[in-house]
């Protein structure tokens, strides 16, 4: 009761109540709810609790799956885990993958995007739900790959926005993603039987050839203390572009940033994150890792004031390339004045080809990796269309094509979080 008017609050509308009580943040609010039967009672309505459940999870119509209240969704589940929903990158080891943690149905579920073939840079990215986070009779339940082989697992927090999946069966989940991916399993009974005594970079691998993907699953069985970090993972957007047309387009001898595939005659298939920095300099992170470059890491670079401005009509060898000055070339003038030119890949060269003309070719350095670690090695970065980037590794005479993921993801839409990359 206020003693200065005699007022009561059951003498107020319950509307104005709720409406009081909508402007208080959950703690508060769930303080408030002590102080008497009344305010407790209007505390459970979903009308108060439904605003943070949305504002977590950036769902509109959210459902509430088995919860039986946005009270209970929210004090339960999105209190605590919640803040991870958004983009991450994976890391264990060198290797490394894409991880998107969402809302669904009353769980919080992470779920890891991989090439859908070990070739075709064209298929979209598939996805396996990597964990689940439930309700369960007295706290969350983890559970790993809840729709391959389920078994436990815990999902830790960290600092930074980050968190570690931690699973209690590393074979029995390595052994379940290698079966979605029709990988051989005599291979990998053999590996799992003498892997132990291998390095990553072992030249053995290399000579049969195991693909990226192979490495990795067989490394999720046995190796890095069977944990997977995620870190944060910001996807660029359009005003990370140096250099925009009057009309706010990406010109088109410039390459949009985002996600790209990539196909690696040893690697396989690879997911890169194309990025500017200081304003005039393009690289290509690795998002899947691998024995040779590890996730996180610079796959190739170029600087916009080094374009190769090569009209090549006639047949020509990797030789060629090699003399051509790089010094020399500086251009100063805007991007988008670079004339479209011809190209032909030399000689002799592995890869195909998706055009023979391209918006823009510039000098670069690529990330050599082998055996023995890895090594700085020129390339030539080629702007085929907006969706389609060559590199051409001079040492190695072969051309590689990247390919834009046109996927959406959730993204984190908190303020703080930061690009790991």
């Amino acid at each position: 009761m206020d003693t200065a008017t005699g007022l009561r609050l059951t003498d107020l509308p319950e509307d104005l109540l709720l409406h009081i009580m909508g402007l208080c943040n959950p703690h508060d609010l769930t303080k408030l709810s002590a102080t008497c039967t009344l305010l407790f009672t209007l505390s459970q309505c979903n009308s108060l609790w439904k605003p943070f459940c949305q504002r977590v999870t950036n769902i509109k119509d959210i459902e509430l799956g088995e919860f039986s209240t946005y009270k209970k969704l929210y004090t339960t589940l999105l209190h605590k885990y919640g803040s991870l929903i958004g983009l991450y990158q994976a890391k264990f080891g060198p290797f490394g993958g894409l991880t998107e943690v969402r809302y669904s149905r009353g769980r919080i579920e992470g779920l890891t995007w991989d090439p859908a073939s070990p070739t075709d840079i064209e298929a979209p990215l598939k996805h396996n739900i990597l964990f689940s986070l439930k309700q369960s009779t007295y706290h969350t339940k983890d559970v790993c790959l809840p729709e391959i082989d389920s078994h436990h697992g815990a999902v830790i927090l960290g600092k930074k926005d980050t968190f570690t999946l931690l699973c209690f069966s590393p074979e029995e989940h390595a052994k379940a993603v290698w079966k979605d991916f029709e990988y051989d399993q005599e291979l990998f009974d053999f590996l799992q039987t003498h892997g132990k005594r291998l390095r990553y970079r072992s030249e053995v691998l290399y000579d049969w050839e195991v693909k990226c993907h192979q490495q990795k699953l067989l490394c999720l069985s046995h190796c890095f203390d069977f944990s997977m970090v995620h870190q944060p993972l910001i996807l660029p957007n359009p005003r990370d572009i140096p250099e925009l047309m009057p009309d706010g387009s990406c010109p088109k001898q410039l390459v949009a940033p985002g996600l790209f595939k990539g196909s690696d005659n040893l690697r396989g298939i690879e997911l890169i994150l194309l990025k500017y920095v200081h304003e005039k300099e393009l690289r290509a992170f690795k998002i899947t890792g691998d024995g040779c470059v590890p996730s996180g890491e610079i796959l190739f670079s170029h600087d916009l004031k080094h374009p190769v401005s090569l009209l090549v009509q006639e047949e020509h060898q990797f030789e060629d390339l090699f003399d051509l000055e790089y010094e020399n070339v500086v251009r100063e003038g805007p991007v988008s004045d670079i004339p479209m030119q011809t190209f032909r890949v030399p000689q002799n060269c592995q890869g195909d080809v998706p055009s023979d003309v391209c918006h823009a070719r510039y000098y670069g350095q690529g990330a050599d990796g082998g055996p023995h670690g890895v090594q700085n090695t020129p390339v030539h970065v080629v702007v085929f269309d907006p969706d389609t980037v060559g590199v051409l590794w001079l040492e190695h005479e072969c051309l590689t094509l990247y390919k834009r993921v046109h996927q959406t993801f959730n993204q984190h839409h908190r303020e703080g979080v930061q690009s790991v990359l």
